[in-house]
């Protein structure tokens, strides 16, 4: 399992497989800070999801993404 974490609070946002992974490398690549890093907005939500990824995932992103415009999500590869 890879562990994604938000980058601004330091706190582990839940776990994901490697489709998981590959569908926000795919997805958020416009977003990419860096290697291991993005930016996901409301709109990148809303843009996996119609992608058709996975429901979990998109729960997790929405839930750590609260109220906030934007946040940085990063993943710790094994």
């Amino acid at each position: 399992m890879i562990k994604l974490y938000d980058a601004e609070r330091d706190t582990e946002v839940g776990e994901i497989g490697e489709p998981e992974l590959e569908r926000l490398m795919e997805e958020l690549v416009e977003e990419t800070l860096d290697e291991y890093t993005w930016n996901v907005t409301p709109a990148a939500i809303e843009s996996l999801e119609s992608g058709g990824a996975d429901p979990a995932l998109i729960a997790m992103l929405r839930r750590a993404l609260g109220s906030r415009t934007s946040m940085e999500l990063r993943y710790e590869p094994e």
